[in-house]
């Protein structure tokens, strides 16, 4: 018994190369979240046997309700050996454990891909993304386009993976504009030749017939309609987030972890009996970093009224603050070279913040059998900090490529062009002394540190553990920074109260700030609890953090039982902030703000606006090479082909007209197009005589005249589409 084959239909191959090319459009959209080029080989391969079980079924002359339904039987039985590795049975066969986690796999991939910081590893259950994208689509359109006889109907699938692909991607990779160009003129062009094919076979003409304007018009129309659904994934307006679902996801909850400046007194010298006290414990040693270099522990950068704490999503302009996963190779630009440093944990830390130095690159345990770990780490790239649940145990040592980032603040800087409204109405209680304290500053740099001089001058230090300043509590609610330490009689607290209330108030002025606790490295490397400190970061005009240290704004002197009350914080009558005259801030000009400017101009996107200018000029390029291809006839050297050359720009005008021009002599074609038959003898007679005409341009004139009669008698869709059809370019002489 002999199973019956069909041979594949004519024009199969363009169906097939329009699809693969598509195809290698949606996946580009995948590549500024990948690394490496292995997932490139598992999305080529899932295109590749897409094609292959599609074009099994068709040939052996199954329908679409057999091959749509039956595309998931090889995405079960290769997605395991090509996408996830797995050996399987013999010779690749999958076992039922390797089905079940393709299955698994695919269901939880889009997640581990989007809660991933780019560039992602091509290795696991990831690759079930690219390799679905390409089998699916390729699959169901080749499917759609080998038994459909509806032109547009393919394009279907592959928008849907094109759409897919945008959404599981990056907020602003540079190819999108260039996918959704590039996506668009292939898919017109696939619609307007399978609108071309299905019309020549209804004429039962064997040639490519002409293209009506209805077939064109649906053409045009579905291209817009994939165009306007993807405007939302594709393109946003300056100032608006492109829709990917890595920003649609909850992310990461950081708000409920414990952070160092609420534990800060753990870090201070609390007495005999406490027995979590860190003050003089050994806690890490760093290797690889000098002397002076700052370690970053956690970073707040949000107040809610009770505590500093680290949040997501908090910069309006900074689409990278999120705490994400680590792939073995981080996308985290900074300006430098790259450096090695290893980190010695030398006593259980139970909170959940890993140390790090300046733009982490990559991250790995110093030992295997921690390495286990690496999926619950977490690094946010905006506030340059690392979460691990659990914390670190002994001997669970770290290494760290990073690139060391500046973090010098001075007074002649310029604060960031947009202040954080949110902080900025959480430090509202602390709005008298923000105003009176900043009185005289000519800039928001300069009212920064004054405010800072004045906290310094008026403050003394005390963790609140012995004796009398016990009654000094810990805390940074408002009560605790307001009457109890701020407006306070005795304005005393540690690094916990100094650096919260010091970041509030540089927000409440409009300076945008956060906390941060970290440790400056001595000669040893060895960081102990005392050695922690909290510093406020402030940003500068180029969008980078600078460091405000400790000891600009924190008072060191201890206090006294019996020292006299401080004054009032209150603002001269004079000076009421709604009667100040607001003061110009003087233009500096310095070095090192010259290079801010260089920096904050150079991390600027290319714009985008030049790629839409290729839209017109591919429009214009079929009409500049048919206006070439006419003078070219015209001036042909010798006259019989200037004669040759007229008669076939009049047979191109008919096709591009949407005229059946029939393949026989030139009688026979002039009486198909209601021209003269002379004029058609008139070209043979220059082409077989042995003499050469004297001139064509007479000739040339009635071409033109027949010309003008073939588009006076077209409908005006047509003869508004004719210059841009291609079709003539291409069209094959006798």
């Amino acid at each position: 018994m002999s199973t019956r084959t069909r041979p594949l239909p004519p024009y199969a191959a363009a169906d097939l190369l329009a699809v693969v090319v598509l195809s290698a459009i949606t996946l580009v959209g995948l590549t500024d979240s990948f690394a490496g080029i292995r997932w490139v080989l598992v999305g080529v391969a899932g295109v590749a046997i897409g094609l292959a079980w599609t074009l099994t079924l068709v040939t052996l002359r199954m329908g679409l309700g057999v091959v749509l339904p039956l595309l998931p039987v090889p995405y079960l039985l290769t997605a395991g050996l090509l996408a996830l590795g797995s050996s399987g049975l013999l010779l690749g066969v999958p076992d039922i454990e390797t089905i079940a986690d393709v299955v698994v796999g695919t269901v939880g991939s889009w997640r581990v891909l989007v809660e991933t910081a780019p560039l992602v590893d091509g290795e696991g259950s990831v690759l079930l993304i690219p390799y679905a994208l390409g089998l699916f689509p390729a699959g169901a359109a080749s499917a759609l386009a080998l038994r459909s006889r509806r032109a547009a109907l393919p394009l279907l699938p592959m928008a849907a993976g094109l759409v897919v692909a945008l959404v599981l991607g990056v907020t602003d990779p540079f190819s999108t504009l260039l996918q959704g160009i590039g996506f668009g003129l292939v898919s017109l062009a696939w619609i307007s030749h399978r609108g071309l094919r299905f019309e020549a076979g209804r004429r039962s003409d064997a040639a490519l017939g002409a293209v009506s304007a209805r077939r064109l018009l649906v053409g045009l129309a579905v291209v817009g309609l994939v165009a306007a659904a993807s405007y939302v994934v594709v393109d946003q307006p300056d100032g608006q987030r492109r829709f990917v679902l890595r920003e649609a996801v909850a992310p990461y909850d950081s708000v409920y972890l414990e952070t160092p400046l609420s534990a800060f007194r753990r870090f201070r010298d609390e007495g005999p009996g406490s027995y979590t006290n860190l003050a003089d414990r050994k806690l890490f040693r760093v290797r690889g970093a000098g002397p002076g270099t700052r370690v970053r522990v956690a970073v707040m950068d949000r107040y809610d009224g009770t505590r500093w704490y680290a949040d997501d999503d908090t910069s309006p302009d900074d689409f990278t603050d999120r705490f994400l996963r680590v792939p073995s190779r981080l996308d985290n630009p900074a300006r430098g070279e790259e450096q090695l440093y290893t980190f010695f944990v030398r006593s259980t830390w139970d909170l959940p913040w890993v140390p790090t130095i300046g733009a982490m690159q990559a991250f790995e345990f110093y030992d295997d059998y921690a390495s286990d770990r690496l999926p619950d780490l977490r690094y946010n790239r905006a506030t340059d900090t690392a979460v691990l649940p659990g914390g670190l145990r002994v001997q669970e040592d770290y290494v760290l490529t990073a690139i060391p980032t500046p973090d010098k603040l001075t007074v002649r800087m310029k604060p960031f062009r947009r202040p954080d409204t949110t902080l900025q109405e959480a430090a509202e209680f602390l709005d008298v002394p923000a105003q009176a304290w900043s009185l005289g500053a000519k800039t928001q740099m300069a009212a920064v540190f004054r405010i800072a001089d004045r906290l310094r001058e008026r403050g003394r230090y005390s963790d609140g553990a012995f004796g009398w300043e016990t009654r000094f509590d810990a805390g940074q609610d408002e009560r605790r920074l307001d009457e109890g330490f701020v407006n306070a009689p005795i304005m005393v607290g540690n690094d916990e109260q100094y650096a919260a209330t010091m970041a509030l108030l540089a927000n409440r002025i409009g300076v945008p700030a956060r906390v941060a606790v970290g440790a400056v490295l001595g000669r040893n490397g060895v960081i102990k609890g005392k050695h922690l400190d909290a510093w406020v970061e402030i940003r500068v005009a180029n969008g980078s953090w600078r460091v405000l240290p400790t000891r600009a704004f924190m008072g060191r002197r201890p206090p006294k039982r019996d020292s006299a009350p401080l004054p009032e914080v209150r603002l001269p009558p004079e000076q009421r902030p709604e009667d100040r005259p607001q003061q110009p801030e003087p233009e500096v000009r310095e070095e090192a703000e010259a290079e801010d400017r260089q920096d904050e101009a150079a991390d600027q996107p290319l714009p985008r606006w030049p790629l839409l200018l290729l839209v017109p000029l591919a429009l214009g390029v079929v009409p500049l090479l048919k206006v070439l291809r006419r003078r070219r006839r015209r001036a042909a050297s010798p006259t019989s082909l200037a004669y040759l050359g007229g008669w076939d720009e009049l047979v191109d005008t008919a096709h591009d007209l949407g005229v059946a021009v029939p393949r026989s002599t030139r009688s026979a074609q002039a009486t198909a197009l209601g021209v003269p038959r002379s004029l058609a003898r008139d070209a043979d007679v220059a082409t077989f005589s042995p003499d050469e005409p004297d001139t064509a341009e007479e000739f040339w004139a009635l071409v033109d005249e027949g010309r003008a009669g073939l588009r006076s008698s077209a409908r005006p869709v047509r003869r508004v589409l004719a210059p841009l059809d291609p079709r003539s370019l291409l069209r094959r002489r006798r």
